[in-house]
């Protein structure tokens, strides 16, 4: 038991002056919290108590029971001394605190309730994390007893259970997204610094580390991260962990002093990790920021979004840690993400995202054998908006999975309307992103589909990069096993643009290989081309797999590929993606041709796909 002298050392009071720079905040009670609380103050006798949360400089009274908002002290409050002491002991008790230099001027105490007693017991998460203290106080002077203590100590344990669940991360024990949140506008409001800086950390590449080393050892390097960052921004400043791989940070001080800690922290966050036996990984963060001069008048919400729109913004692999500022070019792309959300959600004044599809050929038979789907956005402001200019907004901000969702379900939905009326419907082939690949849930959302418009798998085709198989083959392979149970058919798509690894694409079976533009578009004049087509086309051979040449757009490619028996191809010469209206016409002149009708020429078939 920790009970508090008359007397403090010099040091002591030092001590207290710089405690005394927490604020406690004030709003709404929690009412499940305020329930624990009051059973607290029965079980013990006391007359007021409450539950205080601590996050770095702040104090969140989110319970308060038997005592008037004006008495509340906003610094210098017992609580800080609990925090103080907390790693001392478990139990913190002041006799009569009228007599205590530190607590003797508390208004709780020099106010009515004039209260003389206090007591609290601090509260420890799961991991190791201070989340605060559940504290009575009682008008006479007193001492608890060891049952009452007990007691105490008992209602703690609950608090804790209910803070864990509600205000802080599940997997590291710190404050979740809405806590930082609340905190960083309280900040923003009270702050006395000259500036502020809030960051957006994404760990790039933890998927990965999750899928190969578990998720255990995943939850020991996200916990490692966020020690890490709580200690590189320290007491005076903010730090949660918002979920997933995802951490967020507020920066109260001097603009120069942020700058050096910024670069700082690319160093914290790639030094090596353990993991495995023995082993060590590096991860480096995609760290977007925000900052303002203070005051600042908005919202704590947007400067998150802004800095997470920041982060989202760093593509590709990186080589170490990488900050990148919000600034005009990046508002521009967090307005294009909001109005893709809406067009997602099939708001109708953001536009509509579009399924068009670009006819796949078999121009030696003279046959339609296939489609692929290639979404489009049409906008009501900046017209047909074409992939490249969305897809990777989608990806970076985790709306992709909803996308080719949106996609799958309007193919499903035009191959039961061309069913509907006899049309000779071809497979439809469809890109989906390695996220919504490996999704938990798209087994069971294609299974629902294919029911509700009763499709047969068969007649979907799903495309699997060839960097997807470098980069997680091992993860991916079982998921293709479960498309290819449902009748999919697999496609290993951009072959040849990795390092074309015979052990990555034979981990598991697959239907096509599609040969990338690039080793078709001007491979008939081109030697170090055609070398390496002959070398696909001999791949495609040993895997007994179909060949699908994309990108074909010169007369001189066809001929060359023609020469090879390379029959099956996709590009523009032939046809650019069409809409579904125009497959429907299509659809409707092949149904027509009649069974013993010749085989159309090269020429008709690029009329028929180009006019109809």
């Amino acid at each position: 038991m920790l009970t508090s002298e008359l007397q403090e050392p010099e040091a002591e009071q030092r001590r207290l002056a710089e405690l005394s720079r927490y604020a406690i905040t004030l709003d709404a009670s929690d009412p499940k919290l305020d329930l624990i609380t009051e059973l607290a103050i029965k079980s013990v006798g006391a007359d007021i108590g409450g539950i205080s949360i601590v996050y770095q400089s702040q104090i969140w009274l989110p319970s308060r029971v038997g005592m008037d908002v004006r008495h509340v002290p906003r610094a210098g409050s017992f609580c800080t001394w609990v925090v103080g002491k907390a790693s001392e002991a478990d139990f913190f008790e002041v006799r009569d605190a009228s007599q205590d230099r530190r607590f003797r001027n508390n208004p709780l105490v020099t106010y009515p309730p004039h209260c003389r007693h206090y007591a609290a017991v601090p509260l420890h998460g799961a991991r190791g994390y201070l989340l605060g203290t559940l504290w009575v106080m009682s008008k006479p002077v007193r001492r608890l007893e060891p049952e009452q203590v007990m007691m105490l100590r008992g209602m703690a344990r609950l608090v804790v259970d209910t803070l864990e669940l509600r205000y802080c991360d599940e997997v590291t024990g710190m404050s979740n997204r809405n806590v930082f949140v609340h905190h960083l506008q309280l900040g923003l409001e009270q702050t006395t610094m000259p500036h502020v800086v809030v960051g957006f950390v994404d760990l790039a590449d933890f998927r990965r580390l999750n899928d190969v080393f578990g998720r255990a050892q995943g939850d020991l390097v996200l916990r490692e991260i966020g020690q890490r960052l709580a200690g590189w921004a320290g007491p005076e400043n903010l730090v949660g962990h918002l979920g997933g791989d995802q951490f967020a940070f507020a920066l109260f001080g001097e603009r120069d002093e942020h700058a050096l800690l910024l670069e700082q922290l690319k160093d914290v966050i790639s030094r090596p990790l353990a993991v495995g036996r023995g082993s060590t990984h590096v991860l480096h963060g995609r760290i977007g920021i925000d900052h303002h001069d203070s005051p600042y008048g908005g919202s704590a919400v947007a400067l998150l979004d802004a800095a997470d729109t920041a982060a989202s913004s760093i593509g590709g692999p990186l080589q170490r840690s990488t900050v990148k500022e919000y600034g005009a070019e990046l508002l521009a792309r967090s307005h294009m993400v909001f109005e893709l959300q809406a067009a997602l959600d099939r708001e109708p004044q953001h536009g509509a995202l579009i399924a068009h599809y670009q006819p796949q050929v078999d121009y030696a038979r003279g046959t339609l054998i296939g489609l692929e789907a290639l979404v489009r956005w049409q906008h009501p402001v900046r017209g047909m908006v074409f992939p490249n200019s969305f897809i990777p907004l989608a990806e970076s901000t985790d709306k992709i999975y909803q996308l080719d969702m949106l996609v799958l379900e309007q193919v499903c939905r035009d191959m039961r309307a061309w069913l509907d009326v006899g049309l000779p419907v071809v497979p439809v082939s469809l890109n989906f992103s390695r996220r919504s690949l490996l999704h938990p849930q798209v087994i069971g959302d294609l299974q629902a589909l294919l029911a509700r418009y009763a499709i047969d798998g068969s007649m979907l085709e799903f495309e699997v990069t060839e960097s997807q198989l470098l980069e997680t083959g091992e993860v991916v392979a079982p998921r293709v096993a479960q498309f290819r149970a449902l009748g999919a058919r697999i496609a290993v798509d951009d072959f040849g643009t990795g390092y074309s690894n015979l052990d990555a694409i034979s981990s598991f079976p697959f239907d096509r290989l599609k040969v990338d533009r690039q080793f078709v578009h001007g491979v008939a004049d081109s030697d170090k081309v055609a070398g390496l087509f002959h070398l696909i086309q001999g791949i495609a051979e040993l895997f007994k797999a179909e060949l699908l040449c994309e990108g074909l757009e010169e007369e001189a490619d066809l001929a060359w590929l023609a020469q090879r028996g390379a029959d099956r191809v996709q590009g523009w010469y032939f046809s650019a993606a069409r809409t579904p209206e125009a497959i429907v016409r299509i659809l409707t002149v092949l149904r027509e041709r009649t069974p013993d009708a010749p085989a159309l020429t090269v020429q008709q078939l690029r009329l028929l796909l180009q006019r109809a």
